[in-house]
């Protein structure tokens, strides 16, 4: 068997250069028995390689749903004091929860959210669970009013967020490791877009359109929809 150190080496590598595949391939292979270290990262990587299939080919993004969500909950069952165990059973548990449905993913929002916040409680100094937190209230901001009415009805005390909600988490994120995920930008300059803070929204919209190194498909998107909204200001 592969030293373990030797194993994570490796899979950081694929993973720096954006390589999910690859440490998908890898990491699947030293999954058994289950390991913390191991399993954190091939959430990771599940995760990051769904989002990039789910521009081009949807129906193969959503085939990893179901996989990620059986390691994320090992992940959670075996270490559920990790900030990550949470994270990324989080992020799985609403994708698996939206495959089966709007009602299902409406359901599963407040459950969704408490593991979130979980997870910055374990690490507030990990950005993504601020992102992750922040794009949680976007994502409840941009329905309609007859998709918020579901969403309310069936979760009583679900968080009625603000923009300045979503800002805060978002904002936190960039404080923390500016840089760190640029979709994350996209959201900050979207949410001052769409109040027509236009001032506020075009540092943040500029650079993402003037990005030249696009290694993801969250990479793409972001500079796409910012030059979009830089030609409507």
């Amino acid at each position: 068997m592969a030293d373990l150190d030797e194993i994570i080496y490796k899979a950081d590598q694929f993973i720096v250069n954006c390589e999910f595949e690859e440490a998908c391939h890898l990491l699947r292979e030293y999954r058994d028995p289950p390991r913390y270290e191991i399993l954190w990262r091939l959430a990771n990587s599940l995760y990051y390689l769904c989002r990039d299939w789910y521009r081009t080919d949807k129906k193969r993004a959503e085939n990893l749903i179901p996989e990620g969500f059986e390691v994320s909950s090992k992940l959670l069952e075996i270490s559920p004091e990790k900030s990550p165990s949470h994270k990324y059973y989080a992020i799985f548990l609403g994708e698996k929860a939206g495959l089966s449905g709007p009602r299902q993913q409406i359901l599963s929002l407040n459950n969704v959210l408490s593991h979130i916040k979980t997870a910055i409680q374990l690490d507030p100094l990990d950005p993504f669970v601020w992102y992750l937190e922040g794009a949680f209230y976007e994502k409840l901001l941009r329905l309609q009013w007859f998709e918020k009415q579901l969403v309310y009805t069936l979760n009583k005390h679900l968080v009625k967020p603000t923009p300045d909600d979503a800002l805060r988490c978002l904002l936190k994120a960039e404080d923390i490791r500016a840089n760190f995920f640029y979709y994350n930008q996209y959201l900050i300059g979207k949410i001052y877009f769409d109040q027509k803070e236009y001032d506020k929204a075009r540092p943040f919209l500029l650079k993402l359109a003037n990005l030249r190194i696009l290694r993801t498909e969250d990479d793409r998107r972001a500079k796409e929809e910012a030059e979009k909204m830089l030609a409507k200001i």
